[in-house]
């Protein structure tokens, strides 16, 4: 029976693809089959090494050309994310297999009782295997770092290369090159006549539809733009009247996006009808989309200009200068940018026709001898101009115009020594740089203007929007700041990686470092990063916020209608302010990974020392927290505090502001508030007893004076019945009977124009009923001598 089972379970041992399966015997370890991702990982290690070698023996060769250094960078990039998918991938077969082993533990031993076979054949394949993985990780990451280091070769290289190019001087640039290349030229306008004539019949070849739309569908889109953006878009201020910078700044903003907008379409049509017709072919396809960007970008600069010197409303101008000086220098800018305009396009027609080493020369040397004058002819007029030169040489526009005079005279000096190409390079990365960085001023005066305070001038902002009293001036104000400084630092990345790139940095090396920029450094137990910053300032704000939705439904639904507790609603209001700020900070900083131990520790060593240099501050602080807590005095209440006596405004952590009857601020320390006596007539109520004194004539009838003046106190509609008017017999005077009127009033804040209206009736009413106030009455008694010795 045994043999029969045995011919039966043998053929099943044998797969169906003809391969054996390992048949495990009765004790016998499971056999562990290889993973296929651990071989697919060991073949990837063998062909990303050829990879990087490769690229380094590209590196080596000295006929590489910058084209193909400048794509290494961009494939081995790729390498390295793709080494990094791949090792997390393989990473958790290797922390499996450390579990198992762990599970297993250490083998026994000597001496100690042996363990199964079964377990030390598992152990030592695992042990293997972990070996092997581990090993492969490791090869992955030299391999990583090795190909960061190929990629720094290669930037290196180029560089290199770059610098060499542009310190290179041109031999006989004045006695041959020049010459030979005026010799040339019109052949070379000869070919260019006759490549654009080529384009213009293929472009008719297709047919007048798409002639048509050639020539007229870049205007359509540009008018059906410009009508979409005008409405979108539309004026900042008014005409004729003036506006602060920031408003001016929006201002410019709003109109280069009218005027430029509709440009941009156009010349988008124009290249999306060229290449879905088939106009551009391959020798074009390098050339429409540089040449169209060159032209966007110049249109660019030229409504720059426009807006910011010579805009349709002279009152809006932000640069300070006249009218005249203001058109001098705007019609050699927008020279400057037509030569820089015709110098990209004479250099990207390199790619369509082709053009002698005298020619590029010539062109270079006449862009170079071109920019420098109309810079140096710029510069003049703006020193020349008494209002401009004020604001231009002033602060940091001062550095900025010293820089402008330096690459000046460094363009024309690199003309005059034959170094042709550094003046060209100069000349074109200086244009481009100025309309990048004043683009950069323009975004960040539309940022400035969300919050108060002026980054750069440090001067307040004119503001007419209304304070949000739920939130608080102090509150409102971070927030603004906290949402003008992200733009600010969305404008300052954007403009540097820009400005980077415009500089011939490669975008590889770039966003290698915008990655260490934006996820930081490790310093001790904390990890600094602009990510961790920015996320720390969003929680922050965040708790802002939900600080400001807190009181905001306090105020309307908690206190809402009860206006008898408009202190204790307003105390609350504060309390709830101060300790969402408290959280709000303590949640931002929590973020940043500080340990509040640490901070703790500090805090205890530096307590001493505080607490002896600012112990007032701490006093008032404390004593600011205990009236927000007992609540001796209300926001609203009417106290006085020794010599000064008003109405309560504000109760703040450090002291409490109290409004006189004469509108003037007293600010008093909470500290005075909590150890010096303090009169509060609305401690419990509004109401208050107010006593009038009245002196009479000694012949006076009582009985008339008393129903007198409690018909005068009856009579007055803020004196209350309950308790009721009180006419009380205050002594004999010198030349008058004492009474004092005694009512209550029903509000405190009453008290002095109640009491000036019942002393003018009180004298009205004694008149009528011929009650008399006497005057002072002296008997003068001489004693001695007779008159006539007076006399």
């Amino acid at each position: 029976m045994g043999f029969l089972l045995t011919l039966v379970a043998s053929p099943l041992a044998i797969a169906q693809d003809g391969t054996k399966t390992p048949v495990a015997e009765a004790g016998a370890p499971e056999a562990i089959v290889a993973d296929p991702g651990v071989l697919a990982f060991s073949e990837k290690l063998d062909k990303w090494r050829a990879k990087i070698e490769a690229a380094e023996r590209e590196i080596a060769d000295s006929s590489t050309t910058d084209e193909d250094l400048r794509t290494i960078p961009d494939e081995l990039e790729g390498l390295r994310q793709t080494i990094v998918d791949r090792r997390a991938k393989l990473r958790p077969n290797l922390e499996d297999r450390r579990e198992r082993l762990a599970k297993l533990g250490p083998a026994p031993e000597d001496g100690a009782p042996p363990e199964s076979d079964e377990i030390a054949k598992q152990r030592k394949q695992l042990e293997d295997e972990v070996a092997d993985l581990d090993g492969k990780l490791k090869q992955a990451d030299v391999l990583f770092v090795r190909a960061g280091q190929v990629i720094d070769q290669a930037n290196e290289a180029r560089r290199d290369r770059f610098t060499d190019s542009l310190f290179r001087p041109v031999p006989n640039l004045y006695s041959s090159i020049l010459p030979t290349a005026l010799e040339t030229l019109p052949q070379q306008f000869v070919r260019i006549f006759a490549e654009s004539e080529e384009r213009i019949a293929e472009a008719w070849s297709k047919g007048v539809l798409v002639f048509g739309l050639l020539v007229f569908a870049p205007f359509g889109a540009a008018y059906a733009t410009s009508r979409f953006v005008r409405r979108l878009a539309p004026s900042a201020v008014e005409a004729g009247q003036p506006a602060s910078l920031q408003d001016r700044g929006i201002a410019v903003i709003k109109a280069l996006l009218r005027t430029c907008l509709p440009i941009f379409a156009g010349l988008a049509a124009f290249g999306l009808i060229a290449v879905s017709a088939g106009l551009a072919g391959p020798t074009l396809d390098a050339f429409l989309p540089q040449a169209l960007f060159a032209i966007a970008w110049a249109a660019l600069l030229a409504s720059l200009v426009r807006e910011t010197l010579v805009p349709e409303d002279g009152v809006q101008r932000i640069v300070h200068a006249t009218d005249a000086v203001a058109w001098k220098v705007a019609v050699l800018l927008w020279a400057l940018i037509a030569v820089w305009l015709l110098d990209k396009l004479f250099v990207l027609k390199d790619l369509i026709v082709f053009t002698p080493y005298q020619v590029s020369v010539f062109r270079s040397t006449l862009f170079a001898a071109l920019c420098g004058l109309l810079l140096a002819s710029v510069l003049w007029t703006i020193h020349k101009g008494p209002q401009i030169r004020q604001a231009a040489l002033s602060g940091w526009r001062g550095w900025l115009f010293s820089l402008a005079a330096v690459l000046t005279g460094a363009i024309l000096l690199a003309m005059l020594l034959g170094y042709a190409s550094l003046a060209q390079f100069i000349g074109t990365h200086a244009v481009s740089t100025a309309g990048v960085v004043w683009i950069m001023y323009l975004l960040h005066l539309g940022a400035e203007s969300i919050s108060s305070v002026s980054v750069i001038s440090g001067q307040a902002i004119d503001d007419d929007a209304e304070e949000d009293e739920d939130m608080g001036a102090p509150s409102l104000l971070t927030m603004r700041i906290i949402a003008s400084l992200f733009l600010d630092i969305a404008i300052l990345a954007v403009g540097i990686t820009i400005l980077l790139l415009l500089w011939r940095f490669d975008w590889v090396e770039v966003h290698s470092w915008i990655k260490a920029a934006f996820f930081g450094f490790q310093f001790g137990p904390i990890r600094i990063s602009l990510q961790s910053l920015l996320i720390a300032l969003g929680v922050f704000a965040l708790g802002l916020a939900l600080t400001r939705f807190v009181q905001r439904w306090v105020t309307g639904r908690v206190f809402a209608g009860r206006r008898s507790e408009s202190g204790l609603h307003e105390s609350i209001r504060i309390g709830i302010g101060y300790l969402g700020f408290v959280l709000a900070a303590l949640a931002g900083i929590s973020y940043l990974g500080v340990d509040f131990s640490n901070l703790a520790i500090i805090a205890g060593a530096l307590s001493v020392g505080i607490g002896f240099g600012l112990q007032s501050i701490f006093n008032n602080f404390v004593s600011g927290l205990i009236l927000l807590a007992e609540r001796p005095i209300k926001i609203g209440d009417y106290i006085r505090v020794g010599d000064q006596e008003g109405t309560v405004k504000k109760i703040s952590v450090r002291s409490t502001e109290i409004e006189t009857i004469h509108r003037q601020s007293v600010i008093v320390p909470n500290a005075t508030l909590i150890t010096d006596p303090v009169v509060n007539w609305m401690h419990l109520d509004k109401s208050c007893r107010l006593d009038l004194p009245v002196g009479v004539d000694y012949g006076t009838d009582m009985e008339l004076l008393s129903s007198t003046l409690l018909q005068v106190a009856r009579s007055h509609r803020g004196v209350l019945k309950h308790p009721p008017p009180v006419v009380h017999f205050a002594g004999f005077g010198d030349s008058s009977l004492d009474f004092e009127l005694r009512v209550f009033l029903r509000d405190v804040r009453e008290r002095i124009t109640t009491s000036s209206a019942l002393r003018f009736a009180i004298l009205a009413a004694l008149r009528d009923a011929n009650i008399t106030i006497p005057f002072p009455q002296r008997d003068v008694h001489v004693r001695g001598g007779s008159p006539e010795d007076g006399v």
